[in-house]
This record gives C-alpha cells, sequence and structure tokens, in this order.
C-alpha cells in the first residue's frame, strides 16, 4: 500500500512540475503553422496565424512517453467545440514541441511526426517573456 501511495505522490509532483514550467506565453518558431499558445494554470488559448482560435482546459500526463495533452475545447470553430484533441508534447525550458490529434478523434499520436510532414500538425513554440 506504501509503494502505491509513494507512486501516486510522485506521479502527482510530475503534473505540478510539468504544469509549471507549461505556464506562460507561447510563440511558434516551426512547424506548419504560425500559432501563439498561452497556458494559465489548466486553461489554454490557441491562436492560429490564420485567425482560427481555440480556449479550453487541458490536462496532462507526464508519465507517458510521449508526453500525454488531452486538451478540451469550449471555444473555437464550431465543429470542433465541445471535443477533445490528444495532443503529445515535449518540454525543455523555454521550447515547447506539441503535436495534436484531430479534436474527437480517440487516436493520440505515439511518436511525433518527421520532419516535413505536412499530414501532421506539429508545431515548436519557444517561451515569450513577459
Amino acid at each position: 500500500m506504501l509503494l502505491v501511495e509513494n507512486r501516486e505522490r510522485v506521479r502527482e509532483e510530475v503534473v505540478h512540475l510539468d504544469l509549471t514550467r507549461l505556464q506562460g506565453r507561447w510563440k511558434s518558431i516551426a512547424g506548419q503553422r504560425v500559432a501563439e499558445f498561452v497556458i494559465d494554470g489548466d486553461q489554454y488559448v490557441l491562436r492560429f496565424g490564420n485567425g482560427d482560435t481555440y480556449e479550453g482546459t487541458f490536462s496532462i500526463d507526464p508519465s507517458q512517453r510521449p508526453r500525454a495533452m488531452d486538451m478540451t475545447i469550449t471555444e473555437g470553430p464550431e465543429r470542433n467545440r465541445g471535443k477533445t484533441a490528444l495532443a503529445i508534447y515535449q518540454i525543455d525550458t523555454d521550447y515547447l514541441i506539441w503535436a495534436p490529434s484531430e479534436p474527437g478523434s480517440n487516436r493520440r499520436l505515439c511518436a511525433f511526426p518527421p520532419e516535413g510532414d505536412r499530414g501532421t500538425l506539429c508545431v515548436v513554440f519557444h517561451r515569450e517573456d513577459l
């Protein structure tokens, strides 16, 4: 029982650490789309260069490989409202790599797409100074 409690405590600490690292404003520096990603607590706003804006809440599971992010869309294009996008992410200090599935899909990517893959959205962000 103690081992299970310790494992859960460690998992919660890792989630807290990644959530803390994700907070802030991120600007795209590479990938298929120009975007800005703002994370505040468990809420996000994702603005794409074409004008599409998505808002909602998210949860993460950094124990998955690659790390998993479930993004519930509460505001955005009507076709995606109320859906969840299953994303993967990698964070390293001031850089974030993010690749979502199509909203509503029950399949999460198992790896980041290779460079040049135009069929899968993948964006590299850099943290902006506030």
